[in-house]
């Protein structure tokens, strides 16, 4: 398959200019790749206009594609989607993002393997490193595979067939209120603005059971500049791009591809312990606020409930002491059926863990340095 490569701007040329040299340097194995580059209407667009005609595209027929009218980002989106219509698949990079040399072979490799899949409703060019609804590092377990499967919401690099497409814009059309204390999605989530086209999306997935298909290294990076939904630079979504220029990828069934819900939290892990306890198992390692609606709860977090069993923490990523059955008093599995006194442990081990290499003496430095700038900045207020 040959999708078309879709860049999305507006108002910020610097990070258009970037986002397009790093797709013009990327590896290419066919011939006439169409590129559309679609500006939303700003009132002063900075030069965008400029860049995007003056861009040279080597590898097939580029069309600028500018609006009459502002679009705001949700709909601009949407807009670009509705392009897989008409070349049977779309690769949506936004202008805040830059792109791995391997990116398009990645997704029209991915797009043969996968297209057919029912449980995929994507491609995802970008990998996460956070955990940017609990505020914590993420990693998935390495299983040898150059993918994995996940339902959390992807914004920085998407590709879809226009059936996949297709089947979201039906859901679409009658979801446009959206429910805005869904207990089935992480609450940051609901808290996104309207102009968010990710918030549908992701709650799309999640409904109806899918995933997308999440490469193992990144094709794609968050630059995090300053934008619609973002009022300074914030490098927390910054991630390692796969700079490789002849990668050969693995692409396995997707019934051996490891999961992970879109609190992040790993199915293939929940899928054990429930055929161990014949019962249903809510997991909450992120330690995301949660509705818990199952007997069993595996978390590191201090309870009111009977421990069935506990594990250590030593193992990354976090799963892995589960999966190894790490001894220790961190993780708890929990009988929510039967009460009982809160279990003991050692909250800055867990802390430790969280942060790596944490010392006290670290944590009085920040925590110092943090009052003194608080206490200067109510000295200027007064």
């Amino acid at each position: 398959m040959k999708p078309c490569i879709v860049v999305v701007g507006y108002n910020r040329p610097k990070c258009l200019e970037r986002v397009l040299n790093s797709i013009a340097n990327a590896v290419y194995k066919e011939k006439d790749i169409p590129l559309v580059i679609s500006l939303d209407k700003a009132v002063d667009d900075k030069g965008c206009l400029k860049i995007a005609n003056d861009f040279e595209w080597k590898h097939g027929k580029k069309i600028v594609r500018t609006f009459n009218e502002r679009q705001g980002l949700r709909n601009h989106i949407l807009k670009c989607g509705d392009l897989s219509n008409e070349y049977g698949s779309v690769i949506i990079l936004e202008d805040d993002l830059l792109a791995s040399p391997m990116f398009y072979d990645y997704a029209s490799k991915a797009l043969e393997a996968y297209k057919d899949e029912p449980l995929v409703s994507g491609i995802s060019l970008y990998s996460h490193e956070w955990n940017g609804y609990a505020y914590k590092f993420f990693q998935p377990i390495l299983d040898g595979n150059d993918v994995y499967l996940g339902q959390y919401s992807i914004t920085w690099g998407e590709c879809w067939t226009k059936e996949w497409w297709n089947k979201f814009k039906k859901w679409y059309e009658s979801h446009q209120q959206l429910d805005p204390k869904n207990k089935n999605l992480p609450s940051n989530i609901n808290r996104w603005p309207e102009t968010s086209w990710g918030k549908y999306f992701v709650t799309y997935i999640v409904e109806n059971n899918l995933f997308y298909i999440i490469p193992s290294y990144s094709m794609t990076t968050n630059c995090s500049e300053p934008g619609e939904h973002a009022e300074s630079v914030d490098t927390a979504h910054q991630v390692r791009l796969l700079y490789s220029t002849n990668y050969s990828f693995n692409f396995p069934k997707v019934d051996s591809l490891t999961r992970y819900d879109v609190f992040f939290e790993s199915l293939s892990l929940k899928e054990k312990l429930e055929n161990e306890l014949k019962e249903q198992v809510t997991i909450n390692l992120s330690g995301k606020e949660r509705e818990y609606q199952t007997r069993y709860l595996l978390t590191n977090d201090r309870l009111k409930y009977k421990v069935v069993k506990s594990y250590g923490l030593e193992l990354r990523p976090i799963d892995a002491n589960v999966l190894n059955n790490v001894s220790g008093e961190s993780i708890y599995l929990y009988d929510l059926y039967e009460k009982a006194s809160k279990p003991s442990n050692n909250r800055f081990a867990v802390w430790k863990y969280e942060f790596r290499d944490l010392r006290l003496k670290d944590i009085r430095r920040y925590y110092s340095k943090f009052l003194k700038k608080k206490i200067e900045k109510k000295l200027k207020i007064k």
